[in-house]
């Protein structure tokens, strides 16, 4: 058992936990660290009434999804966005926009995951406070660390399409090598 389980559960209850992180942002798309602060940087969680970190944030939502064996969908998309894209036509499943992110950002093409990111946030609706951590990860250029590697991940995994790996020759080298980067990422979670 971790130190929070007694106190939190749920993804939507650790991304609370996001608002108490030292960020200068003025969109959640855009967040980054204040100064002096870092992933391990200890924060007083009043919530908690303790200290903890950035990275215990990632852990523990790494555990939540390790365990979650439902959709995360609901919890990470603004519902009524989400059906209004349905509702108009849209053929493209538009939570795959969070796999490509994913993809994006374990192959450090910080470009293309603050672009992926971006189109989250504006056309999905996708929750504001993993919105925030998601950018903190991308603009203080966490993506090597083996924590937020393991969340990347387990959300690419959640997001996966039904049929990703039958595009892998068809969609050019980039999405093929991002596709192996993320299998390599997806069998390290198994032997661990």
């Amino acid at each position: 058992m971790n130190w929070f389980d007694d106190k939190i559960s749920g993804i939507e209850q650790i991304l609370k936990l996001i608002d108490y992180i030292p960020v200068i942002s003025n969109i959640p798309n855009n967040g980054r660290f204040m100064d002096n602060t870092t992933i391990d940087s200890e924060i007083y969680f009043e919530s908690l009434n303790r200290k903890s970190s950035f990275r215990d944030i990632v852990r523990m939502m790494n555990t939540e999804l390790m365990r979650s064996t439902t959709s995360v969908h609901s919890l990470l998309f603004f519902k009524r966005r989400y059906n209004q894209l349905k509702e108009i036509g849209c053929s493209y499943p538009v939570e795959y926009l969070l796999f490509d992110f994913c993809l994006a950002a374990l192959d450090s093409d910080n470009v293309d995951a603050e672009l992926y990111l971006s189109h989250c946030l504006h056309i999905l609706g996708l929750n504001k406070q993993l919105t925030l951590l998601l950018s903190i990860i991308i603009n203080e250029q966490l993506a090597t660390d083996r924590d937020v590697r393991r969340l990347l991940a387990l959300l690419a995994q959640k997001f996966e399409p039904r049929n990703a790996k039958t595009y892998v020759d068809s969609y050019g080298d980039g999405y093929k090598n991002r596709f192996k980067i993320y299998s390599e990422e997806l069998r390290k979670l198994v032997v661990n």
